[in-house]
């Protein structure tokens, strides 16, 4: 999906004010909307890209013995580069930024380097977040056999697999959205800018590459993530009454064997529970955040008049801007549940940062 909120919409005689329900967006209105939501998300995107760096390097750290750590380090990676990308997208639409003489246009070019790319990226993000959580669920449905099969050589396929198949079908894109030279009267200059190819061919491709791709890959992955943080969720309350029930049983218990048994048990639950809670936190607040992206698809599937060009054109630029926010928000805040929930990750952490010495660590 790309998006260029300076081309002017060709299917709507009046696009100064749209209807949405009894209110109304004007033109003014969206663009004060812009420079705010863009400003909100550069600082935003700034603060992801820092916080995703420290993320890499502390599982690298710890390295690769647990596969979540594996996992965690891809979504850190994804995350990195979807802020980045982010960053660069709503740069370009800053008017002091695109209304500077440039060899290049750069709202037109941030279709192709930036917004374009930051939704295909996306979507890996969302499936590697829909497989972290469908990996804990194994963990507890078969605790004896996920080892068997979710070794590092299967994780690491699985990995390798998702941005395959999520984001290599759509760089055909750029069969579409070709890079080209354009002379602008104005500035008696030739930049570099972006030309729309459509064939019968072409448009029946992306139609298809939309529908796949863009309407039922993120929806899929979406609910595979919200009913494995159900499941989750469920399974932390009755771990939560199965611990109290043993706490009181285990009090009248006498003899040290069946008090040793008890307090083993009790410790694997904590520490199966901790990891539960940690990727229930990233499930939930990615599935927040990328409610608006969900809204979006079923819209543009569902309304055919709600796109950039349609006749809900200043709509869909909003509902657009609230998800890149919302995504930046998901991209920057993981960094806060892994330093609270995870014990080996803040050990790590301070120690990255000499606020421990190695020995208080161990």
């Amino acid at each position: 999906m790309t998006l260029n909120v300076t081309q002017p919409c060709q299917e709507v005689d009046n696009v100064s004010s749209l209807s949405t329900g009894g209110e109304f967006i004007t033109e003014a209105q969206l663009y004060i909307i812009l420079m705010s939501i863009s400003t909100l998300t550069q600082v935003l995107s700034i603060g992801g890209v820092i916080t995703n760096s420290i993320n890499i390097a502390v599982f690298v750290k710890l390295g690769f013995n647990e596969t979540s750590n594996m996992s965690l380090l891809t979504l850190a990676l994804s995350d990195l580069l979807s802020t980045i990308l982010t960053l660069w997208g709503t740069l370009c639409i800053t008017p002091g930024f695109s209304d500077a003489e440039l060899p290049f246009l750069p709202t037109e070019i941030a279709q192709l380097t930036g917004a374009g790319l930051s939704m295909l990226v996306l979507r890996c993000t969302a499936w590697v977040t829909a497989f972290i959580s469908f990996e804990r669920c194994l963990c507890i449905l078969i605790p004896l056999k996920v080892k068997k099969w979710i070794t590092p050589k299967t994780t690491t396929a699985v990995l390798v697999a998702i941005p395959i198949v999520t984001i290599v079908p759509s760089i055909g894109m750029y069969w579409r959205w070709n890079f080209v030279w354009k002379f602008l009267p104005g500035r008696n200059a030739t930049v570099l800018g972006v030309k729309v190819v459509s064939t019968p061919f072409l448009d029946l491709k992306e139609k298809i590459e939309n529908i796949i791709f863009g309407l039922i890959q993120p929806i899929v992955a979406f609910v595979t993530v919200l009913v494995c943080t159900v499941f989750l969720v469920v399974y932390l309350r009755r771990s939560s009454q199965w611990r109290k029930s043993m706490a009181s049983a285990g009090g009248k218990t006498a003899g040290g064997d069946n008090s040793s048994r008890f307090e083993l048990k009790q410790n694997i639950s904590r520490k199966e529970e901790k990891v539960v809670r940690l990727v229930t936190s990233i499930a939930t607040i990615f599935m927040v955040c990328y409610t608006p992206n969900t809204l979006m698809f079923l819209n543009m599937a569902i309304f055919p008049s709600f796109s950039l060009f349609g006749q809900h054109r200043n709509v869909f630029i909003l509902l657009y801007l609230v998800s890149v926010l919302a995504n930046s928000v998901s991209a920057s805040v993981n960094i806060f549940i892994y330093y609270n929930m995870g014990t080996r990750y803040r050990n790590a952490l301070r120690l990255m940062f000499h606020f421990d010495s190695e020995d208080s660590v161990k």
